[in-house]
């Protein structure tokens, strides 16, 4: 059964977790780049854009999902699933399951004061990186490693 997705992806994307969101590719080619087996061109459209043409399904493929993650672009590429691993090596941002609750959770801890108990409420969301800080991350180091290319 396939997760419900926050966005719509692109209808020729393969079914399963990872997607792109439709009409949002700018086609970069760089995920094509990064996971030739996995991300692919939709086929008969008017404008080029990119597809999962395969969900990935062994190690050494979910790396390549993680590296098409990090070479895209725009943010376009998402997860809808609910590993944790997975959405640990992707960031929040791109993951369906952990926008969905925005609300803070609480643990039940609490504390006593004048008989009256105090939720402690604890949320992921000051630990993780911010969709803006996660793409200019990404830019320096690329920039960076142009910069070692051409020193050498």
């Amino acid at each position: 059964m396939e997760t419900q997705r926050r966005f719509k992806s692109h209808p020729q994307s393969a079914p399963g977790d990872f997607y792109v969101v439709n009409d949002e590719c700018i086609n970069c080619g760089a995920p094509h780049a990064a996971a030739p087996e996995l991300i692919g061109w939709a086929t008969n459209v008017e404008n080029l854009h990119c597809i999962w043409k395969k969900q990935p399904e062994t190690p050494e493929e979910l790396e390549q999902a993680f590296a098409a993650f990090n070479a895209s672009c725009v943010a376009c590429y998402r997860y809808a699933g609910n590993d944790p691993q997975i959405m640990s090596r992707i960031g929040l941002d791109y993951c369906d399951q952990a926008a969905r609750s925005t609300k803070p959770q609480s643990l039940g801890v609490g504390v006593l004061m004048d008989n009256h108990p105090i939720p402690v409420l604890f949320t992921l969301s000051a630990s993780q990186p911010s969709l803006l800080g996660s793409k200019l991350y990404r830019f320096i180091q690329t920039v960076l490693s142009f910069f070692k290319t051409q020193t050498k």
